[in-house]
């Protein structure tokens, strides 16, 4: 199976055989399912090459190795690309034939992994300690507090904790006179990592469950996001959303982004509403449904360098460009590309062009190529 695994394949290449690129690519914005994902990376096979948290095969990466460098969706796009005619090569070996996977599967496997903080830094339980003790968070939050603390390991429902007591927390910090604490990502992970590692802690499986992106966008306007963001337009009074998005985006950094800015929102909510309400049970995966559906998560490419890759790799000779209308999204690569690969392979074969490879980074700018405008 995929080398690293599944998800968010930028491979907008999916195999068209004289059709159109657009034929390929159905518009996608459903945020997956987590728990149907990790039954998906099961039921492919995945699991008979490669383990994820030390079950499964051995003969590929197991999928939550820690890895040094910054992991980001497309480059595990790019791996699974590369490695690709190898992966059906050793599936054809065991007898396996490779399932089509559509756009909606393909985003259940992208929340799996997301589920399994797959794209996020790896975090340390004893740094996490540490982070309480000098951000002055256990001046409150006391070690038999923090043993307390329900267990997830839902990075949705933490961000949507932390959300919803923010307010609280920011009061008893100004009558104590604390400085509200600001965190970087990787703080943010080492904590969450020390609160599922505390002794005792029965923590449950990795989960992110179905959203609905259209109850995502009523809760946008109802939280009152909308008054202060917008997402994608430049309007007075507002930040946009989507020009203030670094070049990567992963839920931790969701989760930090607003952490570090609460006390701010407050400060100018309170000049248009009451207040910032909490968010109700599963309204932050809508909310994050919606904003997946807005390419908020999505990495920044460079359309112009897509353009020159989309050249040097001969995919003009077999897709065309006729994508108007189209929005492409990793996901929904990755589910061409497992489609329709073997096919576009013995058609590359038949007309001599090499199977290309790309970087994280190549695959980032492919993608932004063929959204351009």
């Amino acid at each position: 199976m995929p080398s690293r695994t599944f998800v968010r394949i930028c491979l907008r290449l999916g195999f068209v055989w004289a059709c159109s690129l657009a034929a390929l690519a159905p518009a996608w914005s459903q945020w997956g399912d987590a728990r149907r994902g990790a039954e998906l990376f099961t039921r492919h096979h995945c699991t008979g090459c490669h383990s994820l948290r030390g079950v499964g095969g051995t003969t590929a990466p197991d999928l939550t190795r820690p890895t040094i460098k910054p992991f980001t969706p497309s480059t595990l796009a790019a791996l699974m690309w590369n490695h690709a005619p190898a992966m059906w090569k050793a599936m054809a070996a065991k007898g396996i034939e490779p399932e089509a996977l559509g756009p909606p599967e393909m985003a259940d496997l992208y929340a799996h992994f997301y589920a399994q903080r797959y794209f996020e830094p790896a975090g340390d339980a004893a740094r996490g300690k540490q982070v309480l003790i000098t951000k002055r968070c256990s001046s409150c939050h006391t070690p038999e507090k923090v043993a307390k603390w329900p267990p997830t390991t839902d990075p949705v429902r933490w961000a949507q904790q932390m959300w919803n007591h923010s307010g609280e927390m920011n009061q008893a910090m100004q009558k104590a006179k604390i400085r509200w604490p600001t965190l970087t990502a990787q703080e943010m992970v080492d904590l969450t990592v020390y609160v599922q590692n505390r002794p005792g802690a029965r923590v449950p499986p990795p989960t992110l469950t179905v959203a609905d992106p259209a109850l995502g966008e009523k809760l946008f306007e109802q939280q009152g996001c909308a008054r202060c963001h917008s997402l994608g337009k430049r309007e007075p009074g507002r930040i946009d959303l989507l020009a203030i998005k670094g070049e990567t985006g992963t839920l931790t950094d969701f989760a930090t982004t607003m952490w570090n800015h609460g006390p701010q929102m407050r400060r100018r909510a309170e000049k248009t509403m009451s207040d910032l309400l909490p968010f109700g049970e599963g309204e932050m995966n809508h909310l994050l449904a919606f904003l997946t559906a807005r390419r908020y998560f999505e990495e920044t490419g460079n359309a112009g360098r897509g353009a020159k890759i989309h050249a040097s790799r001969q995919c003009g000779v077999c897709h065309d460009l006729k994508t108007k209308g189209i929005t492409f999204s990793a996901p929904q690569m990755a589910s061409a590309l497992w489609r329709h690969g073997p096919k576009m392979q013995a058609e590359m074969e038949q007309k001599k062009i090499r199977w290309p490879s790309f970087s994280g980074r190549e695959m980032t700018d492919l993608v932004a190529f063929l959204n351009r405008k």
